[in-house]
Formats: structure tokens, sequence, C-alpha cells
């Protein structure tokens, strides 16, 4: 029970975390959901980076949701239940695989103390670290015991366990490489036996790249090239010592030591017949290598799975050097009381951060959610918001979660935020000035600054400077799915459904011309499925009459969007009418509507 019971001392702040980022896509969830087919649709269709989780992610949030809604503390003593269970597999694993329970508890001790689990120890949404864990621990147990025993029904639990870890993580996929890897090095009669792993590990592969075709670039592109040797040695450092440790040559000679120590310690046991060590120190590359070429996102939470071969490591070379000579015992100790050291205060922080920007979150969204309650039907402009704030807990969109009003961001404070554009735009959330003005004065729109865990109505004081300030003006970017930006738009258009509308055969809107000859129109929509079940549907655009290329849409059920060059002609307009024609219309069962397409957004910038 000491494992679990350190683990709650340490990561105790995670117990009182709330959400953020992306909580809230998970959280939203529910909302979609009407019938069976829509819940089965959530579960397996690819999303956030094409990732497929059904269980860890889809069926975890949906479930919790629906019982305790924004109600963070049972989602967190969840996830501190399935830790608890992975300290307790490891302890076991590591010693049916030593045969000493001290290795099995320092194991145990080490893995919970890493600086990379603080955010799985804070974070709902790195719950599929934590459930893969589960899984991959538990497969490899059952396997090891197989080995041992020789008894079936252990290889038949074993098969049960790894595939259903493809429903909590797609890393699952290394698993086959561990058992085989085990069953050469320490467990050579068994190998044959393992081949019958791969199979499932490479349709899952080949369905999941067929369903999900990973990124070529971008934040979560792959890149299969030399630089792949400088992530290995990033993680390698964080796993052995702490993540982000500065000043840099200590992390350099902390991790050289260790690794030198558990590379020595595997030497010394290989000469002796005793292959365990070499396989415990083999298991890091094996599970991190899927997202070493994933350069452009390096994140402490996966060391999660990584790690654990190298706390059983750990484990087995401290119980090994304890009951060796006064020598042994002091190196041991000494580079196990370093590494600490080091870890211990890096792990803390980290969770204290961590836990300090979901609070501030929580602050955010209940503010918004109170201002709901007292202006129904009005719009909710955020004055203060941070840069850390924004992309933690405005950019993934709570607010859909606490009310219907629409929130956005006052006009200029896209200054004060550091833009990603691996991520998204930041003027997305940002009310253009014109359209804020207007509803100022028709007193549809209250404004709140953000504070400390809190929000304050400054609507009157602010009303008077933003008069002033903001230009009345056409916005040269509107949401055709929010209500407040529905006098840009003309004839065609159909009622809001969800987060967009659909137009007739043609329809029409207004935005700000192009201030430069840089500046392009940008469309953005959504296509389901029926609408292109007879072949691609062309759209046409005309821009004050001009026509521009065509565009062919015909992915289903994504998102789609279209980038287009202006007439020279529109230059310096203070308005430009758009128009938006298909070549054919879609006609549901039971409705009157001739569908053209479902439009999201339309920008110039």
């Amino acid at each position: 029970m000491t494992p679990p019971l350190f683990c709650v001392l340490l990561y105790w702040l995670g117990l009182k975390a709330w959400f953020y980022q992306d909580d809230f896509a998970w959280l939203r969830l529910r909302l979609e959901i009407e019938n069976w087919r829509d819940f089965v649709r959530i579960l397996f269709e690819p999303r956030a980076q094409g990732t497929i989780r059904p269980l860890s992610e889809r069926l975890f949030f949906v479930l919790f949701s629906a019982l305790f809604g924004l109600d963070a503390l049972p989602y967190r003593i969840w996830v501190f239940l399935t830790q608890f269970a992975n300290l307790t597999l490891l302890n076991g694993l590591t010693w049916r695989l030593t045969g000493s329970r001290l290795a099995g508890w320092v194991a145990a001790m080490l893995w919970i103390c890493g600086s990379g689990l603080a955010k799985v120890m804070t974070w709902t949404s790195a719950y599929n670290q934590a459930l893969c864990a589960s899984f991959l621990l538990g497969s490899f147990y059952l396997l090891v015991r197989y080995v041992q025993t020789g008894r079936r029904r252990y290889w038949i639990w074993q098969w049960i366990s790894y595939l259903a870890g493809f429903g909590a993580q797609e890393w699952m996929v290394v698993y086959p490489v561990l058992a085989s890897a085990y069953t050469v090095i320490a467990a050579r009669g068994y190998w044959r036996r393992a081949l019958w792993l791969w199979p499932p590990a490479i349709i899952y592969a080949a369905l999941h790249r067929w369903a999900a075709p990973p990124a070529g670039a971008g934040t979560y592109g792959l890149y299969l090239d030399a630089r792949m040797l400088d992530t290995f040695a990033t993680y390698w450092s964080w796993a052995l010592t702490a993540v982000y440790l500065a000043p840099a040559w200590l992390a350099r000679w902390l991790a050289g030591a260790v690794t030198a120590a558990l590379a020595g310690f595997a030497w010394i046991r290989w000469r002796k017949g005793d292959r365990l060590p070499a396989f415990l120190l083999a298991w890091f590359p094996i599970v991190i290598a899927p997202v070493l070429p994933l350069r452009e996102h390096i994140s402490e939470y996966y060391l999660t799975l990584p790690t654990l071969g190298l706390a059983a490591l750990g484990g087995y070379a401290i119980s090994t050097a304890l009951s060796a000579g006064w020598r042994w015992k002091a190196v041991a100790l000494g580079l196990a009381a370093v590494h600490l050291a080091v870890a211990l205060p890096a792990t803390r922080s980290a969770t204290r951060w961590n836990y300090y920007r979901s609070r501030e979150v929580r602050g955010l969204v209940r503010g918004v959610a109170r201002a709901n309650q007292l202006h129904p039907g009005k719009v909710i402009l955020l004055v203060g918001v941070s840069s850390e704030l924004f992309w933690t807990g405005v950019f993934d969109e709570p607010f859909r979660l606490v009310g219907r009003n629409s929130v956005f961001l006052a006009p200029g404070s896209e200054a004060d935020i550091e833009p990603h554009p691996e991520y998204g735009e930041v003027e997305r959330f940002v009310l253009p000035p014109g359209v804020a003005r207007r509803a100022l004065d028709e007193g549809r729109l209250v404004v709140y600054a953000v504070e400390m865990d809190r929000l304050r109505n400054i609507t009157p004081v602010y009303a008077s400077w933003a008069r002033v300030r903001w230009p009345a003006e056409e916005p040269r970017q509107i949401d055709v799915g929010e209500p407040i930006f529905a006098r840009q738009l003309g004839r065609g258009w159909y009622q809001i459904q969800g987060r967009h509308r659909w137009t007739a055969k043609l329809a029409t809107l207004r935005l700000g011309g192009p201030r430069s000859p840089a500046e392009k129109l940008y469309v953005e929509g959504f296509c389901p499925a029926e609408r292109v079940r007879e072949g691609p549907v062309e759209m046409r655009v005309r821009v004050d009459g001009w026509a521009l290329a065509p565009v062919l849409i015909s992915r289903p059920n994504a998102r789609f969007s279209a980038v287009y060059e202006l007439p020279r002609q529109t230059l310096g307009r203070a308005s430009i009418e758009i128009a938006v024609e298909v070549d054919r219309t879609l006609r549901v069962s039971g409705e009157e509507r001739e569908l053209g397409l479902a439009f999201v957004r339309f920008a110039v910038r």
C-alpha cells in the first residue's frame, strides 16, 4: 500500500485539479448524442489529430459527464484509482521477474516520482496514458505468469487485456515487440508463441492509418529523419533526471551517471547469465519509438509508458546492490538519492503549475456560467484574457457547456495573446469592433473583466471608452453559426443548426474588403456524408460579381476549407458582397428545404 499512499501525498493537488484544454472537447461529446448511432459514431470516429480511443477518451468522458457534469472530483478519483492499479501491477510484475519484493516496491516508487507523470496526474485528458499503462502492464504480467507457470488461462487473459488495450491508446501496438523482446532475451522457449501477437497490431496499425492518415507536417507531423535521435536523447534525459531540468550541464551529468550505472548493472548481470536487465533496458527505446517522429510535439506525458521498464530496472539494481558490498550500496543509494532530489521538486512544481492553471480556467468558466444566468440572450464580451488563459481555457470552447450565450474576446485582445497558428487562429474568438459597437448600442452585449478566480461586470465603465475606440465598420470575419452576425447575411440562408448554417442553392453575405493585396478570402464549412453520396459538390464563389475558381467538396463528414485570391478591384473597399452557389442541391426526406452547403466561417485576412 505504500506506493499508492505516496502517490496521493505527492499528487494530492491533482485530486483538486479542474478541467482545461482538450478536456472540454471530450466533455462536449455528450451534447452530440441523440441516439445509439451517434453514440457508436462518437466512440469510433477519428478525432483530435486522428486518434481513435473509445475507452480512455470517448466512453470515459461521455459516461462521467452524464453522471457528474462539470464536477471534476469523480474524474480525478478515477484517474488516481487507475494509477493505483498500475502501481500494484508494476510492483507485482517486477517481483515476478526478479524474485525480489523489494525490487517491486522500489520500482513502483521510482515510477510514480517521475516528473513526466505530473500531467497525467493533473490533466484528465491524459487518462489515455494511465489506462494504456494498465493494459500494457496487465498483458505483460499475464505473459510472464504464463512463461513461469505454463498455465493456459494466463495466455488467454493476456490476449483479452492486449486487445482491449487498443481501445485505450494506439500505443498498444508496441506490446508484441515487448513480448518478443522478452521471450528472445529472457524466455527463449516462448519466442515462437509470441509471434502470434503481431498480426492484431499490424492489422490495427493498417486500419488506423486508413481511417486516419497521419499528418505529413505541422505539430503532429511525422518526421522520419536523423533528428529522431535528438528527440530520443531529450526523452532519455527527462526520464533519468527531470523534465526541463536546468542547468543543462546538470541534466547531462546526472543522465550520464545513471545511464552508466544501469548499463554497467545490465552488463554485469549478463555476464552472470541473467539477461533480464538487458530486456528492461531495452523497454525504453522499444516503447518510446512511436513518438520519436513527432519532433514538433515533444511532451512530458509521453514518458508514462516508456519509464515503466526503467523503473523496474532501477528497482532490480537497487535491491541487488543492497545485498552486495558496502561500495555497491553506496553507489546505488547515492544515485537514487540524487535522482529523487532532482525529480521530486520538479514533479511537485509541475503538479502545482497544472493545478493552478486549471483553477484559473474554472473561475473563468464559472463566471461565464453566472453571466449566462444574469444576462440571458446577450453576448458576453471578455476583457483581460491572458495568453495562457486563452490557450488553456478559451480556445477549446468550454462555454458551450455552461449556457447558450455567445462569448467573445473584446476587439484588440488578439494583440495580447501569443499566436500559435499550429493550433488555430486567435481572431476567430475576437468580436469585430463594428459588430461589438452595434451590439453595445442596442443593449445586446455585456462586458466582463477577467480577474483572479472570478469575472466582474464593467459594461457601464467600458461602454463610453468602447464607443470612441471601436469604428463602425463591416466585420472582416464572421461565424455564420453565431446569431450576432445575422445582419451580415443576405438571401439564401437557413436557420442556425449547431455551429453552422445551411444555404439554399445560392446565398450571399457582406464582409469588409481587403486592406492589402496579400489578403485572401477564407471559407470554412462542414460536409455531411449524404451531401456527397452522389458525387462531389462544386462550390462557386463570386465577389462583387467577379467569379473565383470553383472548388470541389468531396470528403464526407469532415470540415472543408477553401482559400481564394481576391480580385484587385476589391482592394480598399469598405464592403464587399460574396455570393456562394452550388451546382446541385440536396432534398432531405421530410423537409421542404433545398440544401446547398453547411458553412461555418468566412474571413478576409
